[in-house]
């Protein structure tokens, strides 16, 4: 064998490995976070909105993170909001609990309703302490399909309910997570149902 095929050959594996590392190993976490765009964190728009007997002041972020996966999010100015752990999200803190909005892959072979069922919901099992389905529904968010899984958990003692809406997109799908005291989950809902209906897929 030759010299410039084994230089060849080398080179191939090192790619190989690098690849490996950037897409499943520690150094993924940089490929995302290469990924965000800073200007995704700044408020496009801002308004008030009123809600019940209450007027809620909102800030909408257009996302611009992942090509063919834009979106905009609209989301009350007394939240905290950060960049998430990847590309294309945000992670989510206001006084009642938190939130993340994100997007995620959903098999070619595969509908959105059973990616959840027979994956997302499985998994959830395996990791939630004291999940319990209270209900999952199909529904509509600006004209895409979507649908919501809603459950309860535990954690020190206390009891939370989490509302978990997939949208389905032309790419990848968008979700949004809220989980909330269960004590004031059924105050809070309206605010949180508003947030989900505002969510828009964007053209690039």
């Amino acid at each position: 064998m030759n010299k410039k095929v084994i230089l060849i050959f080398v080179l191939t594996v090192i790619a190989l490995v690098i690849l490996t590392l950037f897409s499943f190993g520690p150094l993924s976490y940089k490929r995302n976070a290469a990924g965000v765009n800073p200007s995704s964190l700044k408020p496009v728009n801002s308004g008030t909105a009123s809600k019940g007997n209450a007027t809620v002041s909102w800030n909408i972020y257009r996302n611009r993170d992942v090509r063919e996966n834009y979106y905009s999010i609209q989301l009350p100015k007394n939240w905290h909001v950060s960049a998430g752990k990847k590309a294309g999200s945000y992670a989510l803190a206001f006084s009642d609990g938190n939130g993340t909005a994100e997007l995620m892959d959903v098999p070619d072979n595969s509908t959105l309703e059973l990616f959840i069922l027979s994956q997302q919901e499985p998994q959830l099992k395996k990791t939630i302490s004291g999940y319990h389905r209270l209900d999952c529904k199909k529904l509509s968010v600006q004209v895409n399909e979507a649908y919501q899984l809603i459950y309860q958990s535990k954690r020190d003692n206390e009891a939370y309910e989490t509302l978990k809406t997939y949208i389905a997109g032309s790419d990848q799908a968008g979700v949004i997570t809220f989980t909330v005291r269960q004590s004031s989950f059924n105050e809070i809902y309206p605010l949180l149902n508003s947030i989900i209906q505002n969510f828009k897929w964007e053209k690039k």
